[in-house]
């Protein structure tokens, strides 16, 4: 981890190059979690002779290796980013790519004033108003961010997306069994469930979509008062299937204890599922929701066994990424019971 008055000093002079202008840095503070990268805040002081005033800002740089060899480098994360902030999604204004921070590069967008942290938005008293708002929220902002134009913005040739002739849920497994096999040991009920979903792929959507890939409680701002403010987190974001950002919000982990409330622990995916079909004019099938939300366990499982090896490997010394190994046994678990649930929804499909 960065000493924070090394980076305080090269920031400072990092901006004082970009701005041209006689800048100082208030109230650099690291923030806690983040599995990938290193998350700051801090307050932008600037005086150019005419102006003078603080920005809030937030700093993220990479930490050692990636939850998935898929993972975007900054410089992409913050294309994307501006990509569906032009677009008009709720995502935070973006403010500065910096290529070199200490040897690696920095992302800066401006700061909004809410809370992240997921534990907080499902249980606190105080953001009861806003949990009643999230779901229909987040199906709007989902919308916007799949509303994306991938040409206009040069996203085709620099995101991870489906090869020609093979359809998203193809890349995606390709992906997974990739990531499975570096793992190299053996996990039974995952090979079980990718059999299954290679076996039992949905039709292809009709286009496909900028996902955001990690669309979830915990990479959305929220504010007490008024709900959704940002979507934040764009480091997975890749080209493929629009269901597949609807069904990673449902992943029992993502629902911090509040385990009735399938949606992220604020609330029923209906509500969600509607408000996203209205505002993109795409239809919410139950056994498409059911194939990506088998996948998007599978696909979470893989991911805390890479968490665990960042640790045993000596990419990042974090107990926290050795504990979510153990909890790829829950994931399985949870696939294997979405299975039988995805083969009803196949039955009962018209």
């Amino acid at each position: 981890m960065t000493d924070q008055q090394t980076l305080q000093t090269a920031l400072e002079q990092a901006l004082t190059r970009a701005t041209g202008s006689h800048v100082w840095i208030e109230g650099l503070t690291l923030i806690a979690g983040g599995a990938s990268q290193e998350t700051w805040r801090l307050d932008l002081c600037m005086d150019n002779g005419v102006h003078a005033g603080a920005m809030p800002l937030i700093l993220r740089r990479p930490l050692g290796g990636a939850i998935y060899g898929s993972a975007l480098d900054l410089p992409t994360e913050d294309r994307v980013h501006r990509a569906a902030y032009a677009a008009g999604a709720p995502v935070p204004p973006p403010y500065l790519l910096i290529d070199d921070l200490l040897g690696a590069p920095a992302l800066l967008v401006e700061r909004l004033e809410g809370e992240s942290i997921g534990r907080k938005l499902v249980k606190d008293p105080r953001y009861a108003s806003a949990r009643s708002k999230l779901p229909a929220q987040m199906g709007a902002a989902l919308a916007a961010i799949h509303a994306v134009d991938l040409e206009r913005a040069e996203l085709w040739d620099r995101l991870p997306a489906p090869r020609p002739g093979q359809t998203p849920a193809q890349a995606r497994l390709a992906q997974i069994e990739a990531e499975l096999d570096a793992i190299d040991e053996a996990h039974p009920a995952l090979e079980l469930c990718l059999r299954w979903l290679r076996r039992h792929e949905p039709p292809p959507p009709d286009r496909p979509v900028l996902v955001h890939g990690d669309f979830r409680i915990g990479n959305v701002i929220v504010s007490p008062e008024t709900g959704l403010l940002g979507v934040i987190d764009w480091e997975f974001a890749h080209i493929g299937d629009y269901a597949e950002d609807l069904t990673w919000c449902l992943i029992r982990e993502w629902r911090f204890g509040v385990d009735e409330l399938r949606l992220g622990g604020v609330g029923q995916p209906e509500p969600f599922f509607e408000a996203y079909a209205h505002a993109s004019g795409r239809p919410v099938e139950p056994a498409r929701i059911a194939y990506w939300e088998l996948l998007a366990n599978v696909w979470w499982a893989i991911g805390c066994l890479n968490q665990a090896r960042r640790h045993l490997r000596g990419e990042q010394a974090n107990l926290e990424f050795v504990s979510l190994g153990r909890r790829a046994a829950e994931m399985e678990l949870e696939a294997l019971r979405l299975m039988q649930r995805a083969a009803r929804a196949i039955d009962e499909a018209p």
